[in-house]
């Protein structure tokens, strides 16, 4: 179902990009995708849960993202609820190549799911071995496959046997601090039958705190003949030049350092954008937020202003208000009473 979208906002100095999901050159699909076609140095927007929907691919993908992956879909979830599959992984032609995340622990259900990815019409299919969320791994998915290669192997084998898409796999270093299983792990996923491989190198006890070990993903590169791409860490371009300068990572898996920053894929951008800039870009993306989501759309948006609204004076402020924000006229009405425009005017 589509939603009308509210008239343009008449904010002086803020270009509305009216024909926002309607780029100037759509992909042609008719040749299969394959990580190996991808052009050396390719940048991904990471699969993250509760972010990566089709409002924020599609403003990440206009910035620049080569590869734009969905939320981490729950394999049994896809195939116990079905009706929920349209909604929840729908996306829009020219945000190819899109691959599909899906995570589970039982190998037939996740090469079920895989055949529902690729009778959507998903250009790839991506097994979440990463996830440390509590309720995630005591599932027996997402981090916890770390502890069992042999079941993991198995997930990849039957999803590569079932789909004629690539199936790829995000993961992490390891599940214990004490226990790192790379690059062994990531050997047995290519053996197989993965087609590409991306390294978040902390562990699931180490969860985000402390830093990427990049070390870790520079092994693996040196142990597999598949792309890898390298996570962890990257928070601006300068960060994406030096992870592949150090490791020799095919691509770049952006993830949280995209959250508020979808101009981390503009290549030659070296500093944030202009404040007019980024509101013009949050007023996107809530547009698009309200257009697949309904009034609902709103409520989720409020973590995407938070990040989008950091790093000028009075931010702290704005961005404690923007979590009572309903409707797109109260952005509207907030942006207007905070004078950004006119403050980055003067």
């Amino acid at each position: 179902m589509c939603y009308n979208m509210r008239p343009e906002a008449n904010f002086k100095g803020v270009k509305m990009d009216k024909n926002i999901n309607k780029p100037t050159e759509i992909q042609n699909n008719s040749k299969k995708f394959s990580w190996t076609d991808l052009p050396e140095g390719y940048e991904c927007l990471s699969p993250m849960a509760g972010v990566t929907d089709t409002a924020f691919r599609q403003i990440c993908k206009r910035h620049g993202a080569d590869v734009v992956f969905t939320e981490m879909a729950s394999a049994n979830m896809m195939l116990n609820a079905p009706t929920r599959n349209a909604a929840f992984l729908h996306y829009e032609e020219w945000e190819r190549p899109i691959i599909g995340q899906i995570m589970g622990g039982d190998a037939k259900t996740m090469a079920e799911a895989a055949r529902v990815i690729e009778d959507m019409g998903f250009d790839g299919v991506d097994v979440n071995m990463g996830c440390p969320e509590k309720k995630i791994v005591g599932n027996a998915c997402g981090s916890s496959l770390l502890r069992d290669a042999d079941t993991a192997a198995r997930i990849v084998e039957a999803m590569a046997n079932a789909v004629n898409i690539p199936v790829s796999v995000k993961m992490r270093s390891g599940f214990y601090d004490s226990e790192i299983v790379q690059p062994q792990f990531a050997i047995r996923m290519q053996e197989a039958g993965a087609k590409a491989l991306a390294i978040h190198p902390r562990t699931k006890e180490q969860a985000y705190r402390g830093s990427a070990d990049w070390t870790v993903t520079r092994l693996i590169v040196e142990n597999v003949q598949l792309p890898v791409g390298g996570s962890g860490d990257v928070t601006d371009r300068a960060a994406i030049e030096r992870l592949r300068a150090e490791t020799g990572v095919q691509g770049i898996w952006v993830a949280r350092g995209a959250m508020g920053n979808p101009w981390i894929f503009e290549r030659e951008r070296t500093e944030r954008p202009p404040l007019a800039d980024v509101i013009a870009t949050a007023l996107e993306h809530a547009r698009l937020m309200v257009k697949y989501k309904g009034p609902h759309g709103m409520i989720e948006m409020r973590k995407h202003l938070t990040w989008y609204f950091s790093g000028f004076q009075g931010a702290a402020a704005l961005r404690e208000q923007v979590k009572t924000v309903s409707t797109y006229e109260d952005l509207e009405r907030l942006i207007e009473d905070h004078q950004l425009l006119e403050r980055f005017a003067a």
